[in-house]
């Protein structure tokens, strides 16, 4: 799990060239006047879905992790709290692998990912997104989808 600012994304190039892609595009596009929806960077293994929603209890939420997708979250606007821990520190409730995620039982660590700043989790690390800070808010984000293979 890597937790930063985007304007030190570059930082975190060399850990796979398809991460590198997706932080091209979370810099190089205006994010702000993007309308919600999929885009493709390079085909399926590299996409961003560009998300609007309210931020939830944390006991209306999921931890989640992914069998072969690396997240790249990034909060454009607003704040939300995201739990992270190792997936084999859960427990698998439920399996959606046409899905590419999972979804557990278990506790973690409690980030504050605020706007202009992104989390990173891959298949290793459960995340549980979209938890509100203090109470529920609005927020737009980034999800870039990375497949690390």
């Amino acid at each position: 799990m890597i937790m930063d600012q985007l304007s030190n994304a570059s930082l975190y190039n060399g850990v796979h060239p398809r991460l590198k892609k997706g932080f091209a595009f979370l810099m190089e596009n205006d994010l702000h006047a993007l309308p919600t929806g999929k885009y493709e960077i390079e085909d399926d293994k590299v996409f961003v879905m560009i998300q609007e929603y309210d931020t939830k209890l944390i006991e209306d939420c999921r931890l989640e992790a992914h069998y072969q997708y690396t997240d790249i979250q990034y909060v454009i606007k607003g704040a939300e709290r995201m739990v992270y821990t190792n997936k084999e520190e859960t427990e698998v409730v439920e399996e959606q692998k046409e899905n590419d995620v999972m979804f557990l039982k278990g506790d973690g660590n409690h980030l504050i990912v605020k706007e202009g700043c992104f989390a990173v989790f891959m298949p290793q690390d459960a995340h549980m997104p979209g938890v509100c800070v203090e109470q529920p808010e609005s927020v737009r984000k980034a999800v870039v989808k990375v497949l690390c293979d």
